[in-house]
């Protein structure tokens, strides 16, 4: 991996927007996902463009993470100057027929050094709310003109990598949801079945309602009393019934 000289961090472009890019990034947990699926559409807008490389980008405060490539064995780089970094920044698509002759991006150790950079686009990944946390980018190492014409079938394809994100975060938040049902139905059936315990119907009853509806013990013996008076049944009576209902619902 190719060192960032003082010289090209000193050219970088400010970057306002790196601290809540990499919130960003963590919030939608993007480099936990398998890029498995970033292969695919990296492969296929290098196919597309003609050229031998293709990553799909996550930028954060201090890297520039290929999380999908092709032609390209390489986790990621230093932030540098120009290309990736510079489409986070601006927010928008960046265009070079030849990187070593762009101000900026010449600096960067990928234009610079022994890789050799040279025809590059790129096109941001931009969230719902609003991030720009990555980019689409094909390049080659030989310079070429850029195809402006066709700049809407890169944004096209970004535009399918944000909606896997999207999809992959749905997915995780459905599953968490779920598990925290399931842990709330088992702590529920677990206070009805320690009320079960308790000696004496009566006894029973209450523990059963303060499990059921978040009440006292004084509560739920007025709540058990007022049934009784209401309906003129006996207290121990409204106390078995509802006992041997939820019985029936556990499965006793």
């Amino acid at each position: 991996m190719e060192r960032v000289t003082d010289e090209a961090t000193t050219l970088r472009r400010p970057d306002p927007h790196a601290r809540s890019r990499a919130e960003a990034i963590r919030a939608w947990e993007v480099l936990a996902v398998p890029p498995d699926c970033y292969h695919e559409i990296a492969a296929l807008a290098a196919r597309l463009f003609d050229v031998p490389y293709c990553v799909v980008t996550v930028v954060d405060e201090d890297h520039v993470w290929f999380h999908g490539r092709h032609g390209l064995d390489l986790p990621g780089v230093p932030i540098a100057p120009g290309l990736c970094h510079e489409v986070v920044v601006t927010g928008r698509a960046c265009g070079l027929d030849n990187a070593a002759a762009d101000p900026l991006a010449c600096a960067n150790p990928l234009v610079a050094g022994e890789f050799g950079l040279r025809f590059y686009i790129g096109v941001p990944l931009r969230t719902a709310d609003g991030h720009d946390i990555g980019t689409l980018s094909v390049f080659d190492t030989k310079p070429r003109p850029v195809p402006h014409e066709r700049l809407d079938v890169l944004v096209s394809l970004a535009g399918l990598v944000v909606r896997e994100f999207e999809i992959r975060l749905a997915a995780r938040e459905a599953v968490a949801r779920e598990q925290e049902e399931r842990l709330a139905v088992q702590g529920r059936f677990a206070d009805l079945t320690a009320a079960l315990g308790t000696h004496g119907t009566i006894g029973q009853a209450m523990g059963i309602l303060m499990a059921q509806r978040k009440m006292d013990s004084q509560a739920a013996f007025a709540a058990l009393r007022d049934v009784s008076q209401r309906n003129n049944i006996k207290l121990a009576e409204v106390a078995q019934r509802l006992v041997a209902d939820v019985e029936r619902q556990l499965g006793r």
